[in-house]
């Protein structure tokens, strides 16, 4: 990608920046609960910065609890356990001003070549096609039927490991 994304573990991100991504995240999904701890339990945290060097975008690859993979498998009927998708992609968001330029993607693309071979779920909005567009490009499958949690309509996509992630085309 450019030298504007980063990737990096929680633990070696500074509180500064644990609390910058936290304020994006909150602003695309105001109701996230405990998202201070659940950061510093995520397995990647993806940040972009702009030509003005401010936050423009963010994405994580979070480790969650079984119950809670066990409740989004179950609200969604998925064929499959939820036992064998340890790993979420999630919290994605992209600040208005920078939107339209598929950082979201390369955001997303960078975090998934962390695990090529693990299995891989996430949850959007039913609404979001621009989200439903990069998972499915990005080896993605629906599954399951559409959900309601904290009065949203979501949907479930998985990702089987092992799998290639194509390049993107720029």
């Amino acid at each position: 990608m450019n030298r504007a994304a980063q990737i990096k573990e929680p633990i070696a991100c500074t509180e500064e920046g644990r609390r910058e991504f936290a304020r994006l995240v909150r602003q695309g999904f105001p109701a996230a609960e405990r998202l201070d701890d659940r950061i510093r339990d995520a397995k990647w945290l993806a940040f972009y910065y702009s030509a003005s060097d401010t936050l423009g975008a963010v994405a994580a690859l979070k480790a969650p609890n079984e119950p809670y993979r066990q409740a989004m498998f179950q609200k969604a009927a998925a064929p499959v356990s939820a036992a064998d998708y340890r790993v979420e992609l999630g919290w994605v968001f992209v600040v208005p001003a920078c939107r339209g330029n598929r950082i979201a993607e390369r955001l997303c693309r960078l975090l998934l070549a962390r695990v090529p071979s693990c299995c891989v779920f996430a949850t959007t909005r039913t609404a979001n096609t621009s989200m439903i567009r990069i998972l499915l490009a990005l080896g993605f499958a629906r599954s399951g039927i559409p959900f309601v949690r904290r009065n949203e309509e979501l949907a479930l996509f998985l990702r089987s490991g092992p799998t290639s992630i194509p390049a993107l085309r720029l």
